[in-house]
C-alpha cells in the first residue's frame, strides 16, 4: 500500500482535466457575463434615444400643460423603445423643461445561477425650451385663420428671424402655394398652409404681446401747423377748432398718378388736411387731426410724434425722414398709409420710454374703439417704399404690405407686431434683426418654439 500511495502522488495524468472541471463554472460564467454586459451596454444606447426622443417631443409640444407633458413623454418613450426590457420611467415637467429617467434590470444567463439578477440600467434625458430666435413677424389674433398670409407674388426673406402667429386655426399661416417665403422657421398655435423654407410648425405657444404694458405718453396741446412754412393746416371738417390747427378733419380720397403701384394709381386712402409741401422740418408734439405728408425732403425732427384721431398719410412720391422718432398713433382713424410711390425712412429712439418703437398704437387710448377686432388697416401700398429699424406696433390693427412696395430693404433691424399680417400683391419684404448694427435695444419678442437636449 505504502508504494502504491507513493505512485499514485508521484502521477501527473489527468490533473488538468481536474483543474479544468473546477474552473470551468466561472469560465462559463464569465465568458456569458461580458455577452450579458455588451448586450446590457446595446440597450442602454436604445433607450438613451428613445429618453431623448421622448423629452424633446414632449417639451416642443406647447398645446400641453406640464402634467400631460410628463405623460406624453411616457407615451413617446414606449413608442420609440423597441426593447422588451421593462423599465421604472420617472418624469419631471415644466412648460420649459421636460426631464425622464428610466431604471431596470437588463437579464443575465448562466450569472443568475450565482445569484445576479441582471445588469442594473440606469439613463436620463432633459430637454428645454430655446429662446434664441427672435420673432420679426408677429400676429396676436387668437382664432383667425390666415392671420400671416402671403399671397400674390410676394417675395418674403427673412433669414435671421421667426415668424408666428398665435391663432390656434388650422391654417394660422397661409401663402399661395407655390409660393415659398423664407424664414428662421416658421411657428403658429395652430397650424399652416402652403410652402415654407423651413417648413411651419403648429402646436407652439402663444407668444405675449412684449409691448403690453408699454404707456404712450399723453396727447399735448396741437402743434401750429401754421406757423411751418409749407405746411397748411385746414379747420373745416373734423368738428371744434384745436388751437393754432383748426379742426384737422381727414377726408377718404382716391390717390392719383399711381407712382408705379401695380393698380395704376387707383388705392384709396384716408387723408388728414393737415398737409405738407417739400422742404419740411416738423417738430415733435401731437399732430391733431393727423397729417398728409405731400412733398419731398420732409424731415420729422427727433421725439415722440402724436398722431391724434387721424391718419399718417405718405403720398405722391412724398420723401421723409424720421430719426430718432416714435409715431405715436392715438385713435381709431390714427391709420398709417404709404401711397404712390412714398419713400419713408423710420428709426425709433434707441433710449427713453418707447426705445426700439418706430410705430406705437396706444391701444389703452383706442379702448372705446375696440368692440371688433381688427379695428384698422395700416397700409404700405402702391410702389411705395418703407425702410422701418425698431417695431411696427399695432396690436388690435392689422398691418398690410402690398402692391409693389419694397419694405425694409435698407434697415438693419425690423419686426412687425400686429392683429393680422398680410403680405400681398408683388411686393419684395427683407426684414432683419441686427439690434446692435442698429444701435437699438434688443428686438423683442423671441420664439419658444424650439428645443434642445441639456443632459
Amino acid at each position: 500500500m505504502t508504494s502504491l500511495w507513493a505512485k499514485y502522488k508521484k502521477n501527473i495524468n489527468g490533473h488538468f482535466a481536474v483543474q479544468f472541471a473546477l474552473l470551468g463554472l466561472p469560465l462559463i460564467v464569465a465568458t456569458t457575463f461580458v455577452a450579458d454586459y455588451s448586450k446590457a451596454e446595446t440597450e442602454k444606447v436604445e433607450i438613451k434615444s428613445a429618453l431623448d426622443a421622448a423629452v424633446i417631443a414632449a417639451v416642443s409640444n406647447n398645446t400641453l400643460s406640464a402634467s400631460e407633458k410628463e405623460s406624453y413623454a411616457k407615451t413617446h418613450f414606449k413608442q420609440n423603445y423597441a426593447g422588451d426590457l421593462t423599465f421604472d420611467l420617472k418624469t419631471a415637467a415644466s412648460s420649459q423643461r421636460v426631464e425622464m429617467s428610466a431604471s431596470g434590470l437588463s437579464p443575465v444567463t448562466v450569472a443568475e445561477t450565482l445569484g445576479i439578477k441582471g445588469i442594473e440600467i440606469y439613463e436620463n434625458s432633459a430637454a428645454e425650451q430655446t429662446s434664441e430666435n427672435i420673432i420679426c413677424v408677429l400676429a396676436l389674433a387668437p382664432t383667425e385663420g390666415s392671420s400671416i398670409s402671403f399671397s400674390g407674388k410676394v417675395k418674403f426673406s427673412a433669414p435671421t428671424c421667426s415668424v408666428h402667429a398665435n391663432s390656434t386655426d388650422p391654417e394660422a399661416i397661409w401663402s399661395t402655394r407655390g409660393l415659398t417665403p423664407v424664414a428662421r422657421n416658421f411657428c403658429a398655435s395652430g397650424g399652416a398652409s402652403g410652402n415654407y423654407q423651413p417648413y411651419a410648425k403648429g402646436d407652439c405657444a402663444p407668444i405675449a404681446d412684449p409691448y403690453a404694458n408699454k404707456t404712450a405718453p399723453a396727447a399735448g396741446p396741437c402743434v401750429n401747423l401754421g406757423s411751418i412754412k409749407d405746411v397748411r393746416a385746414a379747420g373745416v371738417a373734423g368738428g371744434a377748432e384745436s388751437p393754432g390747427l383748426g379742426g384737422g378733419g381727414t377726408t377718404t380720397t382716391r390717390e392719383l398718378g399711381g407712382g408705379g403701384g401695380g393698380s395704376g394709381g387707383g388705392n384709396l386712402a384716408a387723408m388728414s388736411q393737415n398737409l405738407t409741401g417739400s422742404n419740411v422740418s416738423l417738430p415733435p408734439g401731437t399732430y391733431c387731426g393727423g397729417l398728409t405728408v405731400d412733398g419731398q425732403n420732409v424731415t420729422f425732427l427727433p421725439g415722440n410724434h402724436i398722431i391724434l384721431d387721424g391718419p399718417l398719410t405718405f403720398r405722391n412720391g412724398a420723401e421723409a425722414m424720421a430719426i430718432g422718432v416714435t409715431f405715436v398713433m392715438k385713435g381709431e382713424r390714427s391709420l398709417l398709409n404709404i401711397v404712390s410711390g412714398s419713400e419713408v425712412d423710420v428709426k425709433a429712439p434707441a433710449i427713453g420710454p418707447l426705445a426700439g418703437l418706430a410705430f406705437f398704437e396706444d391701444v389703452k387710448y383706442n379702448a372705446a374703439d375696440q368692440a371688433t377686432f381688427p379695428n384698422g388697416i395700416n397700409a404700405l401700398a402702391s410702389g411705395g417704399e418703407l425702410n422701418v429699424t425698431g417695431a411696427v406696433y399695432f396690436p388690435t390693427q392689422t398691418v398690410e404690405v402690398k402692391g409693389n412696395s419694397v419694405f425694409g430693404s435698407n434697415a438693419p433691424a425690423t419686426s412687425f407686431i400686429a392683429y393680422n399680417v398680410d403680405f400681398y400683391g408683388s411686393p419684395t419684404i427683407n426684414v432683419s434683426v441686427d439690434h446692435q448694427r442698429a444701435g437699438l435695444p434688443p428686438v423683442l419678442p423671441r420664439t419658444e418654439d424650439g428645443a434642445r437636449l441639456v443632459q
